[in-house]
């Protein structure tokens, strides 16, 4: 396994790297001129970009890293309203880095290259073009997303073509075009099976339908093109379908299942994956879960789960949030509620000095801890966790096809039933034991509206520029994928960075900043002492020091505010250019664009 990995390291760096790198061939190794001859060449290329192995490039399918990291799983920070960060925004324009790199580019554009020569079936060669153009997309996609318009190479550079290398940024939707066309050709040429852990047809769309579904919302709610964002749209959605018509694919009863699982082969849901093997390839998101301080969940979030009526809990009979202007403990929180959330939360409170794996709202992640695992097991208290990571799942297929309907203006009752009504007939049990939790009714369409066993769901908290049918949705997607490291993406394509305001409003901290409710009455002194020295709280009812919510923004500097058309605030949709490549360019004669808001 150590020499695959280093052959694959040589080949990354060997091929891609400086052309002077070595002065004459090596008979023990591979170099330009005797690579390019056969399909397991090219599979060994093709596998560099698969989880990578460096901290700058991770890969494609970085899952849950590696040692001691756990990926893009369970990600938080000043992007995120699932969990409570007191992270402010970057505030200065990067001098280097911060994404600024074309050397995968360059990589996806050599294979494409050397490909198109070599000696091979018709059908080898469309796939590995296939395969190449697939990451490109892939590539472009990270790119565009960080940036929004980025120069586009769909050739080999090579030194002296100064006009190529130092070619100012192409439009976003320009790119996003190009995107799309690289996806499809991989759509209609990339096998259906090659083998096992291999990119497929199936990878090929179902990334198609995410990263489509990013570029029509991004341009339409940008305001960019709107012609362009609805094309993105239409083709995320019939990627997305193309996976649905297939039969081959079904949502999975455990939920939790997908996510602590140590072999996600089996797995009907599981499109893609990332096998980790103990001793030989592991991570630590297990660990972090187990027995780590953990980042914890916001009540905004808390709040966001239905009733097991379908209604919000500001709406729901059931939970009554009037009763108690929904000042209550974790335990009555839990009570009625979209079963996704027992498989995605503790249920009771976890808080420093009571509990070893406490979190800092009280909010405690169950999502990737396993069914019945040891806490004291040494494999779950280091960087040991050998769980598989599901980099792509028919879930989540489920909802891009949703949405993009939804912004289509197609979304119907037929469409909710093989979409949001599939996920929520998930038969959950509590731990994956004792009987089946309740599930929510199905949801019902009335155009832009939405019903709930015939009531009609009317959010007190829905964002007035947001139609009920898409909040829905919106919803249901953040519920379903919570901790899977797509919420950023989402409120920045959605345009929706305002939802991160942490700032005190008239009425106190909002749900963003607040954690759950702890009743200090049912700690003895001692322990209370220990915990309002290491928990930070705010009193929301006067007078009664005994209810308080966590509040971990005690410090306004903590605090980040908001102002749409502001351009300090709006620059955050998009990376800086470093000032290193602007002043490059300016010394080789030509002009490299800033994005607003960081000249």
């Amino acid at each position: 396994m150590k020499g695959r990995l280093f052959l694959i390291i040589l080949i990354l760096f060997g091929l891609t790297g400086c052309e002077d790198y070595l002065d004459r061939k090596n008979l023990d190794s591979f170099d330009d001129a005797n690579f390019w001859v056969n399909e397991g060449n090219l599979r060994l290329y093709a596998m560099g970009n698969y989880a990578g192995y460096s901290s700058i490039r991770p890969g494609y399918f970085y899952g849950y890293g590696t040692d001691y990291a756990y990926g893009y799983f369970f990600t938080f920070g000043p992007w995120s309203d699932e969990y409570s960060s007191s992270a402010i925004w970057t505030q200065n324009t990067a001098t280097s880095g911060n994404g600024w790199d074309f050397d995968w580019v360059r990589r996806h554009n050599l294979m494409l290259n050397r490909v198109q020569n070599m000696n091979l079936s018709d059908e080898a060669k469309n796939h590995w073009i296939g395969i190449a153009r697939f990451f490109r997309a892939m590539e472009y996609s990270d790119l565009a997303m960080a940036f929004g318009d980025i120069p586009w190479y769909d050739t080999e550079v090579f030194p002296g073509e100064y006009d190529l290398i130092y070619k100012d940024r192409d439009p976003v939707e320009y790119v996003a075009g190009k995107i799309a066309e690289d996806f499809e050709y991989a759509a209609a040429n990339v096998r259906v099976n090659d083998g096992p852990q291999q990119v497929n047809r199936d990878v090929v769309l179902a990334y198609m339908s995410r990263r489509l579904l990013y570029f029509g919302t991004y341009l339409k709610y940008h305001d960019i093109d709107q012609t362009v964002a609805t094309t993105m749209l239409q083709k995320a959605k019939w990627a997305a379908e193309q996976l649905m018509t297939g039969n081959k694919y079904q949502i999975s009863d455990d939920y939790r299942g997908l996510f602590t699982s140590e072999d996600l082969g089996p797995n009907k849901e599981v499109i893609f994956y990332r096998q980790y093997y103990d001793s030989k390839a592991t991570h630590s998101l297990v660990s972090y879960n187990n027995q780590e301080a953990q980042t914890g969940t916001t009540l905004k979030m808390v709040n966001t789960y239905l009733c097991t009526d379908g209604l919000p809990i500001k709406q729901s009979p059931v939970y009554d949030y009037a009763s108690d202007d929904g000042i209550r403990y974790p335990k009555d929180q839990f009570k009625n509620r979209d079963p996704r959330m027992l498989a995605t939360m503790v249920d009771s409170i976890r808080i420093s000095q009571i509990a070893i794996n406490y979190s800092t709202t009280g909010f405690l992640s169950l999502k990737f801890l396993p069914v019945g695992f040891n806490s004291v097991d040494p494999k779950y208290n280091s960087s040991t966790n050998s769980t598989d990571a599901p980099v792509m799942r028919y879930g989540e297929v489920l909802l891009n096809y949703a949405e993009a309907a939804a912004e289509l203006g197609t979304f119907t009752q037929a469409d909710a039933d093989k979409t949001i009504n599939l996920l929520r007939n998930r038969n959950i049990k509590k731990n994956n034991v004792g009987d089946v939790l309740a599930k929510l009714p199905p949801m019902t369409v009335s155009g832009t509206n939405v019903l709930a066993n015939g009531v009609e769901i009317n959010d007190p908290d829905r964002d007035s520029k947001v139609n009920p049918l898409l909040w829905e949705i919106r919803r249901e997607r953040c519920v379903e994928l919570i901790g899977e490291g797509f919420r950023k993406n989402d409120l920045k394509r959605w345009k929706k960075y305002e939802y991160l305001k942490t700032v005190e409003t008239a009425e106190g901290p909002t749900t963003l900043g607040k954690g759950a409710l702890v009743d200090l009455t049912a700690l003895t002194p001692e322990v209370r002492k220990k915990v309002t020295s290491a928990v930070r709280f705010w009193l929301p009812v006067a007078g009664d020091s005994t209810k308080c919510f966590i509040y971990n923004l005690y410090d306004a500097n903590m605090r980040r505010d908001w102002v749409p058309g502001d351009s300090y605030y709006e620059r955050q949709y998009l990376n800086s250019v470093p000032k290193d490549q602007i002043k490059l360019y300016s010394d080789m004669g030509y002009t490299l664009t800033q994005n607003p808001g960081w000249e």
